[in-house]
Formats: C-alpha cells, structure tokens, sequence
C-alpha cells in the first residue's frame, strides 16, 4: 500500500508540475515574414526550444517589414524579427521606445539572400549589370525599405546615384515576383527562396547577389519597451533563439572550399523552412542566407544605416545608434547558457 501510495503522490506531483510549467508559460507575439531569413525563430518554435523557456510564442505574418514597427507601436505584437527601415527608424525619432538585440539576418560574403531579378525581356534586351539599370524601373517592397537601401548603397559604390533609376514601390515580395515574371517591370529585389523558384521555373534572370557588394545587417530582432522592462521574459526569448541561431548555422551554413557541408540535420531545418515559408526544400537549399551563429548583432552596421536614410531625406532627425541597440539581453543570454561572447 505505501509503494502504491509514494507512486500516486509521484503522479500528482509530475502533473502538478506540467499544470504549473503550462499555466506559467508566457505568451510572446513576435512579427515574422514567411522567408528563409526567419529559419531561426521557425527552427525555435518547432524544436521547442522557446517552450523550454518558458514561452508560448504565437508567430504573426506580415508581408513586408515596415508594417512590423506599425504593429509593435499599436501593441499587437512586443518583438519584432525582420528587416530595419526607415519606418522603424522614424518611429524611433518619433518617440517610439524600442531596442534592436540581435542578428536576424545579413547580406555576408559568399551567403545569398537578396537579388536583383531582371524580367525575360528585359534581359533579352541586354539588361545585364547594375550600369545597364540607367533609366529603368527597379521594384522594391517600398520607400525606405531594405531593398531601397540595398539599392542606393550598391549604386553609389558604383558612380551612380539613385537619381540614375526609377525606384517603384511594388507591395510585398509576391507582387514583386509577379510583376517580373509577367514581364510589368523590367527589374526587382527578390528574397530567398523567390529568387531560386524563379530561376528554377524560368520567370525571370537573376542580375546580382547584394551579398557582392555589401556586408550589411539587414534584418534584426527588435524589442518593444514592454518587452525590454520584462527582463525575465527577454532573457528567456534570447536563449532560445541563441540555441536555434547555432541549430541553423551548424547544420546549415558551414563551408568548406566554398561549398555547404550539411550538418546531421539539414534535411530537418529544409522542412521546418519549408513549412513556413510553402517552398520545396530542394529550392530552399539552393540559397541559405547568413546568420551570425550566435545571434550577434553586426551592430557597427546601425549608425551607417541610419546616417544614409537620414541625408536621403528618409529620416526627419539624425538618431544615435548607441541610443537603439541594447546588446546586454543577448549577453546575458550567452553567459546563462555558458558560451563565450
């Protein structure tokens, strides 16, 4: 009788503690594209490593990245995972009260994930280089985008301005894709895994990698000020994407002599991405971007970013980046799970 009874009292006391880890999970809504950039924070959710933690994560999609400040600001969602821009950045000089935390995404040498995807006629008219976009159409998501960063970044360092071009605003990555495809515009910035499904389907001709011109930390994980005062919780978010940023980078995006040497679980992560993102994981594998294999912010980047969208007039006040990055949560983060900074 006594066995039976320290047995029940075991039972009760493990339901005890699932009841209590599921009543103290804290809920976190985090806005996320549905991209191959976004690997980390699927890789997290699916491996449960937020849950872990502590965290009921419900992702809300959007489908470009400055309606993600919009929605931080109104409170639908406390962290943000996609790409920074002007939006932000003006929601910044406005007074919105946010940080930017980690690395979510960069455009580094030898990684793909932005292009310049040029229509059928277009390339059949020979527009070939970044000196042949004199004149014509680029489509990007919109004003004061990555993309129309990307865009006057990569035209300075080749003598042309953005003058030089005629930028147009197309909406989201879909519409861009379309609007290639169907020969509407002569060229567009395209995302992984678009510019593989174009290539692969014959809808367009791939010009450029932005990752041959640029190193640029092109999308972060930002967090609203509720997020910031609840340390516990913004800790807790860090270890876990910490954990799935080396999940991805492990199986995903080591190189040796150029090529990807896939880790033990790359076949995993092809199918997490593809889950999200409703791509085949053989066009997922054809072009994995680059993530830091820590989450750490390329934070040098920031004050460059800002200081270019401020003199384009995309900005209306000269910001400190040393104001908006908040690298202590991520430190903390690593020193709770014992890794080296």
């Amino acid at each position: 009788m006594r066995k039976k009874g320290v047995f029940f009292g075991v039972v009760v006391a493990a339901l005890l503690l699932m009841l209590s880890t599921a009543q103290a999970a804290t809920k976190v809504k985090v806005g996320v594209l549905k991209l191959t950039s976004s690997a980390p924070i699927f890789i997290a959710v699916e491996k449960g490593f937020f849950k872990e933690q502590g965290l009921d994560i419900e992702q809300v999609f959007f489908r470009s990245a400055q309606p993600v400040a919009v929605a931080m600001a109104s409170g639908d969602i406390v962290v943000g995972a996609t790409g920074i821009t002007a939006g932000l950045y003006n929601a910044i000089a406005g007074g919105f009260k946010m940080k930017v935390v980690a690395d979510k995404g960069r455009e580094w040498e030898g990684y793909q994930l932005c292009g310049i995807m040029v229509s059928k006629k277009a390339w059949d008219k020979g527009l070939r280089t970044l000196k042949d976009l004199k004149g014509h159409r680029v489509g990007v998501t919109q004003i004061g985008s990555t993309f129309h960063y990307m865009l006057g970044n990569m035209l300075e360092k080749n003598g042309m301005t953005l003058e030089d071009v005629k930028v147009t605003p197309l909406g989201g990555v879909k519409s861009m894709m379309d609007t290639v495809a169907s020969d509407q515009i002569e060229t567009a910035f395209m995302v992984q895994p678009f510019c593989s499904v174009m290539e692969a389907k014959k809808m367009g001709h791939r010009m450029l990698w932005v990752s041959d011109y640029l190193a640029y930390q092109i999308a972060v994980i930002f967090f609203g000020d509720k997020m910031i005062e609840d340390r516990a919780t913004s800790v807790a978010f860090m270890r876990a994407y910490i954990k799935a940023c080396r999940f991805y980078y492990d199986n995903c995006l080591i190189k040796k002599d150029g090529k990807t040497v896939k880790g033990p679980h790359f076949d995993e992560v092809m199918q997490i991405i593809s889950k999200y993102t409703g791509r085949k994981p053989k066009l997922i594998a054809k072009g994995l971007n680059y993530n830091d294999r820590n989450g750490r912010l390329y934070d040098e980047d920031i004050q460059h970013q800002i200081d270019w969208y401020y003199n384009h007039g995309l900005v209306g006040k000269k910001l400190d980046a040393k104001n908006i990055v908040d690298l202590s949560i991520w430190e903390q983060a690593m020193k709770d799970l014992g890794f080296k900074p």
